[in-house]
């Protein structure tokens, strides 16, 4: 019997359905994906991904970024729901996300008490501008997210800027910081004890405001408190029966630009919580440069500034030298010049004593993260410690010298430019990691009725450990507005209104690399490219475009089906 064209294109869509649904199903037991992206944009971190397998309990995340938002906050809250269900495919039971509008309320009392909620939780908001029809509104968004494990909530500010207006270039980075920030929110909410970190005072160390930026960014993470040593030798460390040496107090340590001398007690102390495997971020300035007393001046003599802490740092590997770096790639200074008419001019110059530095290390402690500030550096030597290595974080422009002290600053050397063609050192070193088995600067100078008190339980060769010389302790020094109370940014330029500078992501890498956060720093390095739309040619070329993507679809389904239909009615002419 021949079978009738109708029965053959039923079977036809039967036996298609039936294909079909066969896929469906097995794909419903298939996780099959292929990110296509050059940088894997997609593809979240190994380090992410380990983190998500050890949830052994539900974190709920609610994301802030819904409603009616601009195209730059649209695409944000996109690109987070993205990585959300990138993340949920490696732990689908253990992760749950919801994005909620703060706005949603027509009632104006409640859209308040819905924002004062989410600021004493910590989260910030930002306020847009939204145009319709020629018309502007104001808008408040809170671009974070709530991350509750358990009984713990972490606050995360996913879009983070100083700025109470997101721009373009903000949403950009904050994308492509999405996975750091999500993941060190479920560390902080999922982790019970935190690293300690103390900043050091008593030697004239910068002030609790003068780091508040990067204290508050590493209380994030980490347990951060401030100590004094006194020449107390229980001041970083304790003594516990049994035990043949002290146990640290603290993790790390962070000495942030001290401005006099260590008495040896002191620096037996520290010496002492090295060798019991604490780490420590040196930041130090060796000579006493100061822009204020230069500006009364109009010019100074730096001279060494005696810490007494060369033979420490000698002993451990590294030396920072009684120098000064001045270098073409420079941040800008503004000085009156002569008058002009009534009025004195301001105007600005290239100020080659605060250096800015472009890593140049592939390590990931400076991978990807922006130029560096420094105020007033020193150069620094590596000394050959067998049981040390060595690795240069920072270093100067191919177009940079060095003047040894003393050192005479001038304001004039903005109208002279140094001759950097000619006399250039490229590439001053002026950062070093030190990892490896320390020996104790004090080795052969102690007396042995000292040593053999169990109380002291001096050590002489250390556990493992790492440290960080920087020949800068500006480095770490957010600015600070006095008469108003107020700290900016680490990083922030004044002259630019914005955060342009990597202190802050240095110092922060610098800590997760010295706690052994490795898993932080390979997620913060990553980096993604975002390729952004010309903003001019989107105003110029809407019509064009809202055309194309609204008439094109449908004439394309409309020429398919005339040549589908043609098709047809082809192929039934020649079986006649």
């Amino acid at each position: 019997m021949r079978r009738s064209p109708r029965n053959a294109d039923l079977l036809e869509l039967l036996m298609g359905l039936a294909i079909v649904g066969l896929v469906l199903f097995i794909g419903s037991f298939l996780r099959l994906r292929a990110d296509l992206t050059n940088e894997k944009r997609y593809t979240l971190t190994p380090a992410t991904r380990s983190m998500l397998t050890e949830l052994d309990d539900v974190v709920y995340v609610k994301v802030y970024l819904e409603g009616e938002l601009p195209a730059d906050l649209e695409r944000f809250s996109r690109a987070t729901k993205d990585l959300l269900d990138e993340m949920r495919v490696h732990q689908p039971e253990n992760l749950q996300y919801t994005f909620i509008d703060p706005s949603a309320s027509e009632d104006e009392n409640t859209r308040k008490e819905v924002y004062d909620q989410l600021q004493q939780q910590g989260l910030s908001y930002s306020s847009i501008r939204l145009r319709d029809k020629g018309e502007t509104s104001e808008r408040i968004v809170f671009p974070g997210a709530l991350v509750t494990y358990r009984d713990k909530t972490v606050p995360v500010q996913l879009l983070k800027t100083q700025l109470r207006t997101p721009d373009a270039d903000i949403v950009n980075r904050s994308i492509n910081n999405l996975e750091y920030e999500l993941a060190s929110a479920f560390r902080q909410a999922t982790t019970s004890e935190k690293a300690r970190i103390a900043f050091l005072e008593g030697h004239g160390e910068l002030g609790e405001m003068e780091v508040m930026d990067v204290t508050n960014a590493l209380s994030e993470t980490y347990d951060v408190s401030r100590v004094r040593i006194d020449e107390r030798i229980d001041a970083l460390s304790h003594t516990v029966e049994g035990m043949s040496y002290r146990v640290n107090d603290f993790d790390a340590l962070v000495i942030a630009k001290p401005d006099s001398l260590f008495p040896d007690r002191d620096r037996y102390v520290i010496d002492q919580f090295i060798m019991n495997g604490g780490r420590v971020m040196w930041l130090l300035d060796v000579m006493n440069a100061n822009l204020d007393s230069l500006r009364k001046n109009q010019f100074s003599i730096a001279v060494p500034n005696d810490l007494g802490l060369d033979e420490l740092l000698f002993a451990y590997g590294a030396r920072i030298n009684k120098d000064l770096v001045l270098d073409r790639s420079c941040a800008p200074i503004e000085l009156y010049t002569q008058p002009y008419g009534n009025q004195r001019k301001l105007e600005r110059f290239p100020w080659y004593w605060e250096p800015v530095l472009i890593p140049e290390s592939t390590h990931p402690i400076v991978s990807n993260i922006d130029p560096v500030h420094i105020r007033f550096g020193s150069t620094l030597d590596t000394i050959a410690v067998d049981s040390v290595r060595k690795t240069i974080l920072l270093t100067s422009s191919p177009y940079s010298l060095a003047q040894r002290n003393p050192v005479r600053i001038s304001l004039n050397v903005v109208e002279m430019t140094p001759a950097f063609e000619r006399q250039s050192t490229p590439y001053l070193p002026m950062g070093v990691l030190l990892e490896g088995t320390f020996t104790s600067a004090f080795m052969d100078r102690l007396p042995p009725n000292f040593t053999a008190d169990p109380t002291v339980a001096y050590r002489e060769h250390g556990k493992r450990s790492a440290q960080i010389v920087i020949g800068d302790g500006d480095v770490i020094a957010n600015r600070v507005d006095r008469s108003k109370g107020m700290y900016f940014t680490l990083g922030f330029d004044r002259y630019a209104n914005a955060k342009i500078y990597g202190n802050r992501e240095l110092i922060i890498n610098a800590m997760n690399y010295l706690l052994d956060d490795k898993g932080l720093i390979s997620i913060r390095s990553r980096a993604i490219t975002l390729r952004q739309l010309d903003p001019q040619r989107i105003v110029e070329d809407r019509v064009w475009w809202q055309t194309v993507n609204t008439v094109a679809p449908v004439v394309i389904v409309l020429l398919f089906g005339l040549f589908y239909q043609l098709l047809r009615k082809r192929n039934a002419n020649r079986k006649r």
